[in-house]
């Protein structure tokens, strides 16, 4: 049993307010197409985190009980595996507890009264149950590095899926994109494609309001091999962990898409480390997602992408996740 309460500045504490039984939520790929491959690099960093039957706490008309919720991550780690390797053994309890603390913090508001959490609550409940945990996550491991002098860092790309509806949350330069189903016509025909919507931005420290901060912060933003580069140390402005960059302006915390209502043309939904897109484009995944015949029909679509990005000249580790619609 873990036993963890929040303290009063919403961080983890150790004195038990509630019981939390984790042995179910260690890193579940329950539902899920991934696949993660080395590429050229001597250590695999990256880590993958998806379990589409989730059960949260949730206020239905017979008071608590549970929502079933999908949640899928991408951790693309650098410098080490130690930050996306924490943040993935973390990710799913932390998510939990937030969540169910907000939940009784809600019924304690209303104690005595029956209630019950309309959507708009039970969404803005897991929005902040899942910024919450993005940055104990940080603090955790930060607290770590610095005892232990560790230097790494991690991406951290989070989508959470609900009757329909999505939420991306990001850190770093990992990606999440949906496929949706697009007809055209042209000389008399209907041809059926996939188009790539991107729904992360990566955070670069060339765009001019991370590049504002960390010059701000006293950093300073270098181009090294076309890419701007944190004191020619980090390719990007915000991540878990980097502790040593924090006082630079890296900081952890993710931009949030508002929860978007997925379209019945809406087909895929694929999370990804960078290392698939130094040689693919988003639109070549949601077309090779559309047809995968160049493919071993063995393959998952998960594993066509991985090997196609690897066969396309990919070095980095590559590790995507795939979720049809």
């Amino acid at each position: 049993m873990l036993r963890m309460m929040e303290n009063d500045e919403g961080g983890l504490s150790e004195r038990a307010e509630w019981d939390l039984s984790t042995e179910s939520l260690q890193n579940k790929t329950v539902n899920c197409q991934f696949a993660t491959f080395l590429g050229h690099r001597e250590y695999q960093e990256d880590r993958i985190v998806c379990d589409l039957d989730m059960k949260i706490p949730h206020l239905g008309k017979n008071g608590l009980g549970e929502g079933t919720v999908g949640v899928m991550a991408v951790f693309d780690g650098h410098i080490g595996e130690e930050a996306s390797e924490m943040a993935s053994k973390l990710l799913l309890d932390y998510f939990y507890m937030h969540a169910l603390f907000n939940t009784s913090e809600l019924m304690e508001q209303y104690e005595g009264v029956p209630v019950t959490e309309d959507e708009i609550t039970h969404l803005e409940i897991l929005k902040e149950a899942l910024l919450r945990t993005i940055r104990d996550i940080d603090f955790k491991f930060s607290q770590e590095a610095f005892e232990k002098r560790i230097f790494s860092g991690s991406t951290a790309t989070v989508a959470i899926l609900v009757d329909g509806k999505i939420l991306i949350a990001n850190v770093g330069d990992s990606k999440a994109l949906l496929c949706t189903k697009k007809i055209q016509s042209g000389q008399g025909n209907l041809t059926a494609s996939l188009s790539a919507t991107e729904l992360t931005e990566d955070h670069s420290p060339g765009r001019d309001d991370e590049r504002a901060r960390i010059e701000a912060a006293g950093g300073i933003v270098v181009t090294l091999w076309g890419k701007p580069w944190v004191n020619a140390e980090l390719p990007m402005s915000r991540a878990i962990g980097d502790v040593y960059q924090k006082r630079f302006g890296v900081i952890a915390e993710p931009e949030v898409t508002g929860w978007q209502t997925l379209d019945a043309k809406d087909r895929f939904l694929v999370v990804s480390s960078d290392g698939i897109f130094e040689s693919m484009t988003p639109q070549d995944v949601c077309d090779l997602v559309h047809d995968s015949s160049s493919c071993s029909p063995s393959s998952s679509l998960a594993e066509c992408i991985v090997n196609t990005a690897f066969e396309k000249g990919s070095v980095d580790n590559l590790s995507v996740i795939v979720v049809p619609l």
